[in-house]
């Protein structure tokens, strides 16, 4: 992914997260020299990708579990997953199905849970 690329991903990320830049830098705590650099996309390509990195794990964070739960049935369509092998993919042991497929774990969990089903089955 190109520089601008990787940038136009990260201001749609801020955008949903309604997310200043101001904020932004101080997650990723950047310099004034570094913010400079990045605003003028002289940065490393690397810095682009490790901010896109940390600002989607803040929008999953973000999200709540039956949102998240939505994005992990989507995976589970196209995946064409049993709901057993879903289950098994996301490591949800028989004893909390119920409460998980309820959307009663901590957000978390299922954050996990897309994690290591995106592992297994890349999305975009």
């Amino acid at each position: 992914m190109s520089v601008d690329e990787l940038f136009m991903k990260i201001k749609d990320y801020q955008d949903k997260l309604k997310l200043p830049d101001d904020y932004l830098f101080n997650i990723v705590e950047f310099t004034p020299a570094e913010v400079a650099e990045y605003n003028q996309k002289k940065a490393a390509p690397g810095i682009y990708e490790s901010v896109l990195k940390q600002i989607q794990r803040l929008y999953l964070l973000s999200l709540t579990p039956a949102e998240l739960l939505a994005k992990l049935r989507a995976i589970k369509a196209s995946a064409h997953l049993s709901e057993a092998a879903w289950l098994k993919g996301m490591a949800v042991s028989e004893v909390d199905v119920a409460d998980f497929l309820a959307g009663k774990k901590p957000t978390m969990v299922y954050v996990t849970a897309l994690n290591a089903l995106k592992a297994k089955y890349p999305v975009e």
